[in-house]
């Protein structure tokens, strides 16, 4: 082989592999935008959220959705070219997701949030069917990991929403609920009316409960806790219905019966019982810890539904029997 031909014979090689080169650029290029492209498809019209366990890889996230060879090939050059590695645990929002939002997601832990509404007014057994239907990991389910300062644990959880992340722990929100209760109830003990008839802070909390179940708005609170500081005063029984039910709980079929009133063995039946019962019977709100711990005994010793979410007060048992005839006994 000559000079020439040995030149032709290189520059035709040289032709090839720049040729070959190109090739795999322009099919680089080409797989490169094909990668970008399916990354900003939807993930997917059936599901709506999606969770990740712990150490789960992207590749086994992958294998999961219903996803062909070429297309998982596009999502991992989509993982490798921005850097991810590392799936964190959570629960994802999957609603008009494209895969790259999706995926991006994980890897930044932007999981969903979720609220725990502890709404006031609510007893023990009806938070439990909270937490029960909730994404929290139930590990207080009985509520032992409560503090039982007071003897009882009903009525010291602070109402509020609580915000978490996917299966968190119940106990971790409830300990918290109940600490902002006792700093709360504490705080507004230290400013109490000195010439309340109540012993301790035990026994206002448990009268809080009441009018918390009580009352049908902020603006007769102080006046129902009135009512009953004033009974109190006098050695008057609290005959509160809402203390009966509790004490018929889990059981109550929604109406209080002439037998419930005199039965005698239920410990919350304050139409038997004399002063306070064992223990509050419902969440208590800020206004009610307000309107017992801070309020003063009133003139007025019944009241009465109107039937309109608030109540009738009378002073004497006679104007109590009248309001009764009209507005109980239409």
């Amino acid at each position: 082989m000559d000079l020439e031909e040995l030149t032709q014979h290189l520059s035709s090689k040289k032709s090839k592999f720049l040729i070959f080169s190109l090739g795999l650029f322009v099919f680089g290029i080409a797989l490169l935008g094909s990668s970008e492209s399916f990354t900003h498809s939807k993930v997917s019209n059936n599901l709506s959220n999606y969770t990740v366990t712990s150490g789960k890889s992207f590749n086994s996230i992958l294998n999961e959705f219903s996803l062909n060879p070429i297309q998982i090939a596009l999502l991992k050059i989509f993982l490798k070219r921005n850097s991810l590695s590392i799936a964190q645990a959570g629960h994802y929002d999957l609603t008009n997701k494209s895969w790259r939002d999706f995926l991006l997601s994980i890897s930044n832990g932007d999981v969903v949030i979720f609220k725990l509404n502890i709404p006031a007014g609510k007893n023990l057994y009806e938070i439990k069917k909270i937490i029960s239907n909730s994404r929290l990991n139930n590990d207080c389910d009985d509520f032992e990991c409560l503090d039982d300062r007071f003897k009882f644990l009903e009525g010291t959880l602070k109402p509020d929403t609580y915000f978490y992340k996917d299966l968190s722990s119940a106990a971790n929100i409830l300990k918290k609920s109940q600490d902002e209760f006792f700093k709360l109830a504490s705080t507004l003990w230290s400013n109490k009316n000195t010439v309340l008839p109540l012993k301790n802070l035990s026994e206002a909390i448990i009268l809080a409960s009441i009018v918390e179940k009580e009352a049908g708005n902020d603006s007769e609170k102080p006046i129902i806790a009135g009512v009953f500081l004033h009974r109190i005063s006098i050695g008057m029984r609290l005959q509160a219905d809402p203390t009966i039910i509790y004490g018929l709980l889990p059981d109550f079929n929604g109406n209080i019966t002439k037998a419930n009133l005199k039965d005698k063995n239920n410990p919350y039946n304050t139409y038997q019982i004399s002063g306070l019962p064992p223990s509050p019977i419902s969440t208590i709100s800020k206004s009610s810890l307000e309107a017992v711990i801070l309020g003063m005994r009133n003139d007025y010793l019944y009241f009465v539904a109107k039937g309109d979410g608030t109540h009738k007060f009378s002073k004497t048992y006679n104007e109590h029997l009248e309001a009764v005839k009209k507005y109980q006994l239409k």
